[in-house]
């Protein structure tokens, strides 16, 4: 077994998840947390069934290894099958399904919900936001991922070793292929002499796999709940902004400056496109993003740089000599660090106005009054 010290977070204390209540599920699996000195996970997927789709099957298989490879560690799972019609999700069925023995494990939880078109998963894993809490970790991951073949220990390890110094950090993320931010992806790190950098803070990581402090999770996501913002990307189908606010959130939840850190490992992903992005989707999306600046300003801020065009320029692949490479900046300091660019990204503009229809993701910004270069 895997085992990792208890370090002390800042703002929040250790204390490994002893609640021995459960929560009946579909599958008569049960969400609960296990009285054990080893930190506890709940990890937290979405799978949408449909035979036809490429990369089905190969995501039940992804799934089912990822249960298998983790065996020895604290891991609760819950999976939530996205169906068609009502009647697939009364019966709880799903081809192919039931013939997988992974899902049909104590610890593993399977609850099907109705979409016949876009949903965000955001939806659903909010249902759950009473349930982190009593988990050391919570970890979202797409059910495309090579959970089963990501090296753990050494993840683990870089973790202990910056919270050891540094205290805890609520949400963690990696690297990946395919990334619109150049600074996430794996070639970022090998080329240009970063490959020794083990762990950087940051002011962003990506949603498609994080793993978050349970507490924190729980607190983060029922405020998101409140700000009405769920409802909205339930509307809209759409799942942008979670993980554009919450390495904001994290710092105020924890007292830190920076509330990410990005771990510079990467993870298979097979990329089974199950998310169609076309025109309709981005239009939605920058609406999406409007709402989330407008009802959670201060925490969208944090990540405004990464969101913008600069992290997002294939140019910026090698940092020019003499620019500091900066993935975390605090906000106090941000029109006096020497970063290019200067001011804020003009590329992610956000309406101000009450009428949340105006303005855009991509509207250009007007240029802050006072603007300072480095020397």
């Amino acid at each position: 077994h895997l085992q990792l010290g208890p370090s002390q977070p800042v703002g929040a204390s250790w204390h490994p998840a002893t609640d021995s209540s459960s929560r009946p599920t579909d599958n008569g699996g049960s969400i609960s947390s296990r009285n054990t000195s080893q930190p506890t996970f709940l990890a937290m997927t979405t799978l949408v069934c449909k035979r036809s789709r490429p990369g089905f099957k190969g995501e039940l298989k992804s799934i089912a290894a990822s249960i298998r490879a983790l065996e020895g560690m604290e891991f609760n799972w819950t999976i939530f099958v996205v169906v068609e019609t009502d009647d697939e999700a009364r019966r709880a069925h799903c081809p192919g399904f039931d013939s997988v023995a992974e899902f049909r494990q104590p610890n593993v939880r399977t609850e099907y919900r109705v979409a016949q078109g876009r949903f965000s998963k955001w939806v659903y894993y909010a249902e759950d936001t009473s349930v982190f809490s009593d988990f050391d970790f919570l970890i979202v991951f797409d059910a495309d991922m090579g959970l089963s073949t990501f090296d753990w220990k050494e993840f683990f390890s870089r973790r202990e070793t910056y919270t050891s110094r540094w205290g805890d950090v609520p949400v963690v993320g990696i690297l990946r292929e395919g990334t619109p931010f150049y600074p996430l992806r794996t070639d970022w790190w090998k080329d240009c002499g970063r490959s020794g950098i083990r762990y950087v803070e940051s002011d962003f990581v990506e949603q498609w796999f994080a793993m978050l402090r349970g507490p924190f999770a729980s607190w983060y996501l029922q405020r998101v709940v409140d700000s009405g913002l769920v409802m909205e990307q339930r509307s809209l189908g759409v799942d942008w902004g979670v993980d554009g606010a919450w390495c904001g959130a994290a710092a105020e939840w924890a007292g830190r400056e920076a509330g990410c850190l990005l771990i510079t490992m990467d993870m298979y992903h097979g990329d089974t496109k199950s998310l169609k992005q076309d025109l309709v989707f981005h239009q939605r999306g920058e609406h999406l993003n409007n709402l989330w600046w407008l009802r959670l300003p201060q925490w969208m801020k944090a990540s405004e740089i990464w969101l913008g065009s600069f992290f997002q320029d294939a140019s910026w692949h090698c940092s020019p000599s003499g620019v500091e490479e900066r993935y975390h900046i605090p906000l106090r300091i941000r029109q006096d660090v020497p970063v290019v660019p200067t001011g804020p990204p003009t590329g992610n503009g956000h309406t101000k106005e009450n009428n949340e229809d105006s303005g855009g993701v991509y509207a250009p910004k007007p240029a802050p009054h006072h603007q300072r270069r480095g020397s």
